[in-house]
């Protein structure tokens, strides 16, 4: 069982991952505000981009519904014939010096009538089309979850290692000075001196490097979130506080109800009956429909009014649309081959992120409850045997520099175990209590 308390400072410590970025504000009279994992989850479904641009495919996919129920527009013509072009008069009379113009009117209705189920093979693929995207909208959230936690605990561990940085880079720069006071004194060498400068320098490269990834990190975290870059904030919860957040997973989950529920699996399946009724779609459009003819006719003077009614059929002679079938086929075969290609990647995934989840679980255990604690106490002997002449200066940077190294490994290691807990869960579409819209 993996035991966070054992992390020598962390856990008193890594709430303030963001201290970094703290101590800057301060310096101008800012403090910035907190930002914990729960509200950078709530800016990212408000603002991330990807999430928007999903929310929007289903709104297309509605707009593509209503338009394959639409019934085809009927066209209604009108017409005029007989007109004189010869400036003979053109009307007759009818008695008591009324006129009636000799004009041949129509007036006729046509209606393309849709059959061999073609109407219906759109409505089935619109419908498919509506549920791709609401499993791709769901399917864009649970891989959000996994991204803003990956990033949020960067930034964390970001934080962690800057200050460690900081604080190894202000213990040598103390030292350096003391060096100083002690060659004066004749109780070191100006060689013995020069080294300790030499550590103090590169623990001050190694935490500048360690504080421009951790702006680095903040900045990535702002673009996930669609946020103004640099804004005034800290990541507030620390990795104590996230592996309490997110709790370890239940790993007698079955594989095979992830297989059926996955919304990228699903969204996957919607595609290959969407293909299918693409597919009755081509095949149904061999079939030509019929167009329903309905007229009016009025012939004066002499001509009785009349009515006529008809029917115009194209002749599929040059094209039965077996282009058309043919790239459906394909279109068909292709979306079955990507499910099956997208079932195995699953798998896989399932798989990967349980063996990740277990190698993080023990090495951060290792780290806290074993080699941690050893780092500490060599370096805390090194530097008081260093004090009573007992130890060199380069056993001492030696002990530094490990110490260092296995702290911020530790943090890690602890990051480690919140980013594949949150992995785990989104391949298992779990995650936080609550989390999801």
């Amino acid at each position: 069982m993996l035991r966070t308390v054992d992390v020598s400072r962390l856990g008193r410590r890594s709430a303030a991952a963001g201290c970094a970025l703290l101590l800057a504000c301060s310096a101008r009279g800012q403090t910035p505000a907190p930002l914990g994992l729960a509200e950078a989850l709530r800016i990212a479904r408000e603002r991330n981009v990807d999430l928007a641009a999903a929310r929007e495919g289903i709104e297309a996919a509605r707009a593509q519904q209503q338009i394959a129920a639409q019934l085809p527009n009927p066209v209604l013509t009108a017409t005029t014939n007989k007109i004189p072009t010869d400036g003979t008069p053109a009307a007759t009379g009818l008695g008591n010096g009324v006129l009636d113009r000799a004009y041949d009117s129509t007036v006729g209705l046509a209606q393309l009538v849709e059959i061999g189920g073609k109407r219906r093979s759109r409505r089935a693929s619109a419908g498919e089309g509506l549920a791709i995207a609401q499993a791709r909208l769901a399917d864009t959230d649970r891989t959000l979850f996994a991204s803003v936690v990956r990033s949020y605990v960067a930034a964390v561990v970001a934080g962690e290692a800057a200050r460690i940085g900081r604080e190894s880079a202000e213990s040598f720069a103390r030292s350096a000075r003391l060096a100083a006071d002690r060659e004066a004194a004749g109780d070191i060498s100006a060689s013995e001196r020069a080294q300790v400068e030499i550590a103090a320098g590169r623990f001050q490269a190694d935490a500048d490097s360690a504080q421009a990834a951790f702006r680095a990190a903040l900045r990535s975290l702002d673009a996930l979130l669609a946020m103004p870059s640099g804004a005034n904030r800290e990541a507030s919860d620390g990795v104590d506080v996230l592996l309490r957040i997110i709790p370890p997973p239940d790993l007698a989950a079955d594989d095979r109800d992830v297989l059926a529920t996955r919304h990228d699996l699903i969204a996957l399946e919607a595609a290959v009956r969407r293909a299918q009724a693409e597919r009755d779609l081509a095949r149904a459009n061999r079939i030509p429909d019929p167009t329903v003819l309905a007229q009016y006719e009025r012939q004066p003077p002499d001509q009785r009014n009349t009515v006529g009614i008809g029917v115009a059929l194209p002749v599929p002679v040059a094209n039965r649309n077996a282009g058309a079938i043919a790239a459906a086929d394909v279109a068909l075969s292709g979306a079955r081959r990507e499910l099956e290609t997208a079932r195995l990647r699953v798998r896989s995934e399932l798989a990967s992120t349980r063996d990740a989840l277990d190698a993080a679980a023990a090495r951060a255990t290792r780290y806290a409850n074993d080699l941690l604690p050893k780092a500490e106490r060599v370096r805390s002997t090194v530097e008081y045997a260093y004090g009573q002449g007992g130890a060199s200066l380069l056993e001492l940077l030696e002990a530094e520099r490990n110490a260092n190294e296995i702290r911020l490994a530790a943090a890690s290691a602890q990051g480690d175990v919140v980013t594949t807990r949150a992995d785990f869960g989104a391949a298992r579409m779990t995650s936080l209590p609550g989390s999801r819209p």
